[in-house]
């Protein structure tokens, strides 16, 4: 069951035709950019490209060889039409937001999903710091096998199809990203604008069972953003695009609905 929150939206729906007014809503996006997390690539997001194909232009932008998240977000921005609609998943949701603070006029609509916009929790930046030394020690499988049931929920953590997934995405990229892309997280301080600013309209997606970005950080942010509607879905961890692939199309296809100025 997935459960919106729209106490924290506070659009109203009007035209010229049922309020008088020359109020003009937008529905149609046509480029959709789908930022993936730490060790995830197109793969991330295969579900909802092929079920909003015909509706949206996606593109998923490849986030591993770059230092920092600053520069992700500037190397997004060079590569992207005038003009989006800009979703992010965990990692790829502090891309989003760094993109949001330097061009806010082209973003249209930002979804965030699994994201915290105050940066790493307390025990993520111990876990990431250790996984680190392992990692360069050799120890890359053995990170993957430790990280994986931490990363989706308890009833899934012997989900092989889920697992395979998650083991191909974080093979293809490989220990060097992974070093490069955890560097980036551990020294990513956070958003530093005001969440207030964000006015456009804003989903905020995130798994029942998160343990990396639990429900109550997704509640705060949602309620600072002015135009946040929060989709809380049950039965699901930190990967809700793996997880729970019909939810997030679902939310993720109202949210392209919803009229933009």
């Amino acid at each position: 069951m997935a459960i919106w929150r729209s106490d924290f939206l506070p659009f109203v729906e009007l035209n010229a035709q049922n309020c008088g007014c020359l109020h003009r809503q937008i529905y149609c996006v046509t480029d959709l950019l789908l930022l993936p997390g730490l060790l995830c690539d197109e793969r991330l997001w295969a579900a909802q490209v092929n079920a909003l194909t015909g509706s949206v232009r996606s593109r998923v932008p490849d986030l591993s060889g770059h230092e920092s998240i600053s520069a992700m977000a500037d190397a997004v921005l060079a590569t992207s039409p005038l003009r989006f609609a800009l979703a992010g998943f965990s990692m790829g949701g502090c891309v989003a937001l760094e993109i949001f603070a330097r061009a806010p006029e082209r973003v249209c609509r930002l979804a965030l999903l699994s994201t915290s916009a105050k940066g790493l929790t307390e025990p993520v930046r111990e876990h990431l710091q250790g996984s680190i030394s392992e990692i360069e020690a050799g120890g890359f499988d053995r990170y993957l096998a430790d990280a994986f049931p931490r990363y989706v929920a308890p009833g899934r953590a012997h989900d092989r199809a889920l697992w395979n997934a998650f083991e191909a995405m974080a093979n293809a990229l490989g220990s060097v990203v992974a070093v490069r892309q955890m560097r980036a997280l551990l020294n990513y301080p956070g958003f530093a604008s005001n969440l207030g600013w964000i006015t456009c309209p804003t989903a905020i997606i995130c798994g029942r069972q998160d343990l990396r970005v639990p429900v109550p950080i997704h509640v705060e942010m949602a309620s600072q953003i002015p135009a946040a509607k929060l989709l809380v879905i049950d039965r699901c961890g930190h990967f809700v695009s793996l997880e729970q692939p019909q939810a997030v199309i679902d939310g993720l296809s109202e949210w392209l609905r919803l009229p933009v100025e």
